[in-house]
């Protein structure tokens, strides 16, 4: 029998970093995904319902299989819209409304500040410790913000530069999220209860803003291309899911945080993949600064969490 004081066993082996490789690589695919889909003619809250809802149904199968369905007491309910709204709705259609007008690699970068930014949001509420190392990963993300925002030549275009603003909302509200499922999720659900839950309710949720909106996107649709992003788009949002679910269990909430670097990696994969082009100096030196801010502040995490082991308390 397992002592509650005892550290969880985990398994850091070739089977979880291979699967963290592909849970990257399957990510960052999204991103390319989503700029096909709107430049065939998929329009964004039509898109973002598909891949939340249909995502949703898909895990609830799952679940029944598994015969642990979500939970529906009130907070559990609340957590689900709530978490819906920050953690996929919103950054989803932001996301779906910029794709067209800005490279994937780029859009890649921006939202792997996440991270990052959950370290700098989770200061106040007492969630994380003050450190050095992790201060010093947050300012070379930023370093390398600056560097995309910064100089003419960074970017193809220079009216893309308002996009680039909106987009870094996406983190914003993916860090809050984070705060808020650290927070508040019933300590009951597990990571595949919990985020089926969240895709049904973001899915509910855009539901009727997309009826008012009139963009709905009905099969077939105007392209077939168009039409397989949707479908590709909501598996890759399955796959995300579901991948991260069995990581945290395998290795740790921290492990998982490294698939940000395969993320930023696979989006110049796919964007050159895709679209082709080159990419500017100033991209590259800004991906080397997001890749050393989101190693200092993995660094910074796996020294506390050894540092803390002897005492740790498995609450889950």
């Amino acid at each position: 029998m397992n002592n509650k004081n005892e550290a969880p066993k985990r398994n850091i082996g070739p089977l979880s970093v291979f699967l963290l490789i592909i849970a990257g690589l399957i990510y960052s695919l999204l991103f390319p995904v989503n700029r096909i889909a709107t430049e065939n003619g998929v329009p964004a809250l039509g898109y973002v319902v598909w891949v939340s809802l249909g995502g949703g149904l898909i895990l609830l199968i799952v679940c029944i299989l598994r015969r642990k369905l979500p939970f529906t007491g009130r907070r559990h309910l609340l957590v689900y819209f709530i978490g819906g709204v920050i953690g996929l709705a919103a950054p989803m259609t932001l996301l779906t409304l910029a794709a067209p007008h800005l490279p994937s690699s780029v859009i890649t970068m921006i939202v792997v500040l996440a991270p990052l930014l959950s370290y700098l949001f989770a200061l106040p509420v007492k969630l994380e410790r003050f450190r050095w190392l992790s201060v010093a990963g947050l300012l070379a993300g930023l370093s390398g913000i600056l560097l995309i925002l910064i100089p003419e030549a960074s970017l193809p275009e220079p009216g893309m530069v308002g996009w680039v603003l909106l987009i870094l909302l996406v983190p914003v509200l993916f860090a809050l999220f984070n705060i808020f499922i650290d927070l508040y999720a019933p300590p009951e659900s597990d990571g595949l209860q919990l985020g089926t839950g969240v895709l049904l309710a973001a899915g509910i949720i855009m539901l009727p803003i997309t009826a008012i909106a009139g963009d709905f996107h009905l099969f077939p649709g105007p392209s077939a291309e168009g039409d397989f992003a949707v479908l590709y788009a909501t598996l890759i949002n399955v796959a995300r899911w579901w991948l991260m679910f069995v990581i945290i269990t395998m290795a740790g909430a921290v492990f998982v945080s490294q698939a940000a670097y395969i993320i930023v990696l696979g989006g110049f994969g796919w964007q050159a993949l895709f679209f082709g082009g080159s990419v500017s100096g100033y991209i590259w030196a800004a991906a080397a600064l997001l890749l050393l801010g989101l190693a200092t502040n993995t660094l910074s995490k796996m020294r506390l969490q050894r540092a803390a082991r002897p005492r740790y308390r498995n609450s889950i």
